[in-house]
């Protein structure tokens, strides 16, 4: 496993890769919510999800426009955080990466988190693992059209990454932000 920054040599957002992997966690998901043969697979497999009332009723084809847009513009806004000033992007990254439960206990290292897509009723996520004030690493995402991340298969796998990195880095007796800058010096 490797850490990677997602945005030039920049240590605040980083992501997973796998050792044989091509693309890193963060490249893997923005690919895949911009790939139409993914998308016209992932909601016709889970229409059903998709007819929630919540989702008011929106098309598989409706979905896949909509999904492709807020990926992109998704990408863009975190590019344009990467740009600010640290005491920008920190109140940026705060105020995006929200505790992965509402119950979740504070803590200060690999504090579980999530974020949510740009548009008002979004089914996009990016999972992270808080490592300082304003790092983060990517584990993985999905497209969320559940209440509940252990209704589907494709969400519990999210949970799976989050808990299998943490344990790694643990493991590696990493206790703070150095260590996985360090880490990700190697």
């Amino acid at each position: 496993m490797k850490f990677v920054p997602i945005f030039d040599d920049e240590d605040y957002l980083l992501s997973v890769k796998g050792d044989h992997e091509k693309y890193c966690e963060f490249d893997k998901i923005l690919r895949n919510w911009t790939d139409i043969e993914y998308l016209d697979t992932f909601f016709t497999t889970h229409e059903v999800d998709l007819k929630r009332p919540f989702w008011e009723g929106i098309s598989v084809e409706q979905a896949i426009i909509e999904t492709r847009n807020e990926a992109i513009k998704f990408r863009q806004y975190l590019r344009r955080i990467s740009k600010k000033n640290p005491s920008e992007r920190l109140v940026l990254l705060l105020r995006l990466f929200q505790p992965l439960k509402k119950d979740q206990p504070t803590i200060s290292f690999l504090e579980k988190k999530k974020a949510y897509g740009l548009r008002n009723k979004t089914w996009l996520r990016i999972y992270a693992l808080k490592f300082g004030e304003d790092k983060y690493l990517i584990t993985g995402g999905a497209i969320k059209l559940t209440d509940n991340m252990s209704e589907r298969e494709h969400t519990r796998e999210e949970l799976r990454k989050l808990e299998t990195c943490k344990r790694y880095i643990i493991e590696e007796g990493i206790v703070d932000e150095d260590g996985i800058i360090e880490l990700l010096e190697l």
